[in-house]
């Protein structure tokens, strides 16, 4: 465990010399991340300004949603999701075969080595969209606070779980950015509060496909409000990452290499 972490804070630090040799590159990508980020928090704001909204949820009580989405995957990205697209390109190259060869596991490797320090524009941007949302709420209690962070870890297993699947698929499937599409075009229900969607839709969110751990949830705890599928989803979250480690495992196993 201590020598897995020595080994990924040597990889970080060797990404950020690397990338911080073209720093004006750098900070221009980092703010076009978080500019594109952003687009939903604006038409949220945009909505309630024009008299509009989301129904039981005020304005800064769906930006602190949106704030923590952003905050969610402002630490995946960096840290781990990035697997995603370097088992994509390793297995397309051919090169993937090298890191069955390695002494440590191949889904610590595709981690390691594929932090991305441009995506820390989300973690920026999250961090300001939650401070400013919680200037405008209730202070959250002790147990409130140490709830969310339960759930917060709960919501990196979640998103784990997505990078996981999407990184086993791409050994049948080479070469398939399509992935990172499905990818968002379902979590993107986790940026909006639960309560607007019907009731079959959110059980889907929070038991079938719990989405709704990235953001909503830990939400709501911190604005005390109770959520009656709240441990249902918690359930989920952990059956979804093993559902994902064995996949994983599954489709490694049948990995065949490939090239060109």
């Amino acid at each position: 465990m201590i020598h897995g972490l020595r080994i990924h804070l040597v990889a970080i630090k060797l990404a950020l010399a690397t990338r911080m040799a073209h720093r004006a590159d750098f900070m221009m990508s980092a703010s076009m991340m978080v500019a594109v980020e952003l687009i939903v928090p604006l038409i949220t704001f945009l909505i309630y300004r024009s008299g509009a909204g989301y129904p039981g949820w005020s304005l800064y009580q769906a930006m602190l949603i949106q704030g923590l989405f952003l905050l969610a995957k402002g630490i995946a990205f960096p840290l781990y999701f990035g697997m995603v697209r370097n088992t994509l390109n390793l297995v397309r190259e051919g090169s993937f075969d090298l890191l069955l060869l390695k002494p440590n596991s191949p889904l610590f490797m595709v981690i390691i080595t594929a932090f991305d320090p441009e995506e820390l524009g989300k973690l920026f941007g999250g961090l300001v969209l939650v401070s400013v949302a919680l200037r405008h709420v209730p202070n959250p209690s002790l147990s409130q606070w140490l709830l969310f962070c339960l759930l917060m870890v709960l919501s990196q297993m979640m998103i784990f779980s997505w990078a996981m699947i999407m990184s086993a698929a791409v050994f049948k499937w080479v070469g398939n950015s399509r992935v990172f599409e499905i990818f968002d075009a379902v979590t993107d229900f986790g940026n909006y509060p639960l309560s607007i969607f019907s009731k079959g839709a959110q059980t889907v969110l929070s038991i079938a496909m719990p989405v709704a751990m990235i953001a909503f949830f830990p939400a709501s705890v911190l604005l005390g409000q109770s959520q009656p599928l709240l441990v249902p989803c918690m359930v989920m979250t952990l059956v979804f990452l093993c559902v994902g480690s064995l996949y994983w495992r599954w489709m490694l196993a049948r990995y065949t290499s490939a090239g060109g």
